[in-house]
């Protein structure tokens, strides 16, 4: 057990007389903290392995970053915010523990500065499931503040548009939050409004006991909703339909759908797609219906069916909160994409280089997709790299990793990103790759140069490719800088 876990149900009084410290805070989502309270006037300091933009841009905003963990660092009577990764062995916890200094979670801290007293916003929008928070969030952020709603927005990538991964609200009305099931620590969060995009077994190291443990979770976190709060339940999910029955009484359920299943009878509102179609490189376009009233049309302008319905989620978060459908339309055909998600990265040889978060199968799946779907009208093929993310995840989800390949037209397999956890025997890249279910699939080591798998790639790539690294560990740096000899 990490020592954030440790101390989950331990209660959080933010003080600016009092100094933070973060263990941890080049992390994408503790980065998007620290920036919020730095802003709000709280003295801010930080250590990380290694030097990032994150621990940079924090930096520059006045806080006091360090580059490795050592006791000194930590100020004197701070309050200390770690990650789940943290564990006791870090001297920085070491020394908090020694002086009786309190340690909380991030998402403690993610919990006041959505709904606590001191940073606390009137209306707070939470975005959850198990694919997609970090595209909705960010789309529903950027939507809101070019609409008018200035909210608070934090979210676990980087904004292009807004080349940030937090901003903070002038007036403290609005928040919009990803918020992370992959620890149970949704459990934290009451939001006014909730987006519940999908629901599917992942983070098998947590969720034990399979979907049910996280249907189980999803089931108290809706419980605990005060009355006259939203839930928005994606209605072609069969887990998130299924949940829909245990939505209590005082909560307003709102139904999504990215095409036409209702009937009109239905006594909630509801957000639809009707006439989805490509019209750009694997973008799409469709109508956006409130119930039986067409708002207007959506045009996305990042690859994938599955963007038009995560733009749909930010439309109807907008819708509710009043603001104008052709302002929430305008932002989203102007949004492209968040850092690591379908996240075009350079070019070699006259191929796109992309990199992409994917890490589950469906994720896999619809990437996949979406890069088959640009590709239209060219010669070019899907070039795929796959980093399997936890030996864990490997093993629960295995058939399905099996066959989730189909849109690659070659595949390279590399090593499983342990994220600390032990080998599983039987769970390697290796024995993945002879596996799978796919004719030009191959294992390549990663070393830490990457040289393995640039040179399989450099023997096959040509004009108009494109090469997709997929994965949530390091893979992420294997396209980066990349250029063409």
């Amino acid at each position: 057990m990490s020592i954030a876990t440790e101390t989950l149900n331990q209660p959080l009084t933010l003080d600016k007389a009092r100094p933070v410290h973060f263990v941890g805070v080049g992390g994408v989502g503790m980065s998007g903290l620290a920036k919020v309270l730095i802003q709000s006037g709280f003295q801010v300091s930080g250590s990380d392995a290694a030097e990032s933009a994150y621990t940079k841009a924090l930096r520059d905003l006045g806080g006091s970053i360090f580059i490795g963990h050592a006791a000194h660092q930590v100020p004197d009577k701070a309050l200390l915010i770690v990650s789940s990764s943290i564990d006791r062995q870090n001297p920085e916890i070491a020394l908090a523990l020694e002086k009786g200094l309190e340690i909380h979670h991030r998402s403690s801290l993610l919990r006041e500065v959505m709904q606590g007293a001191l940073l606390g916003h009137e209306t707070t929008i939470g975005i959850t499931g198990t694919h997609g928070k970090t595209t909705i969030t960010g789309m529903t952020g950027l939507a809101l503040k070019l609409a008018g709603l200035e909210p608070t927005v934090v979210v676990g990538g980087k904004m292009p548009q807004l080349d940030t991964n937090a901003i903070l609200s002038p007036d403290g009305k609005y928040a919009v939050a990803e918020l992370d099931e992959s620890d149970g620590t949704i459990l934290q969060y009451q939001p006014t409004l909730s987006v519940v995009a999908n629901l599917e077994l992942d983070h098998a190291d947590h969720y034990t006991n399979g979907l049910e443990g996280v249907l189980d979770t999803f089931r108290t976190y809706l419980n605990a909703l005060k009355p006259n709060s939203k839930v928005f339940f994606n209605v072609t999910c069969p887990n998130t339909k299924a949940l829909m029955q245990d939505c209590p009484v005082g909560v307003e359920r709102i139904l999504l759908a990215p095409g036409d299943v209702f009937t009109g009878q239905e006594s909630e509102t509801t957000y639809w797609l009707k006439n989805a179609r490509p019209y750009a490189k694997g973008c799409y376009q469709a109508y956006v219906y409130r119930n039986s009233k067409m708002l207007g049309e959506l045009n996305m302008s990042v690859p994938g069916k599955h963007n038009l319905f995560n733009g749909l989620c930010a439309v109807a978060v907008g819708d509710q909160l009043g603001a104008d459908f052709d302002q929430l339309a305008q932002a989203l055909e102007a949004f492209t994409g968040m850092g690591r998600r379908f996240e075009k990265v350079g070019d070699w040889n006259h191929a796109l280089l992309v990199d992409d978060y994917a890490h589950h199968p469906s994720e896999v799946l619809v990437t996949l997709k979406a890069a088959r779907e640009s590709l239209q009208g060219t010669k070019g093929r899907v070039i795929a790299v796959f980093q399997p993310h936890r030996y864990s995840r490997l093993q629960a989800l295995w058939e399905e990793f099996l066959t989730c390949f189909d849109d690659a037209d070659l595949l390279f397999l590399t090593d499983v990103y342990a994220a600390h956890e032990p080998v599983i025997p039987g769970m390697t890249a290796d024995a993945f790759a002879q596996k799978v279910k796919h004719p030009k699939a191959q294992y390549v080591p990663l070393a830490p140069d990457f040289e393995p798998v640039r040179e399989a790639l450099k023997a096959v790539i040509q004009p108009c490719d494109i090469v997709l690294s997929m994965g949530a560990g390091n893979i992420t740096k294997l396209l980066r800088n990349w250029t063409s000899p």
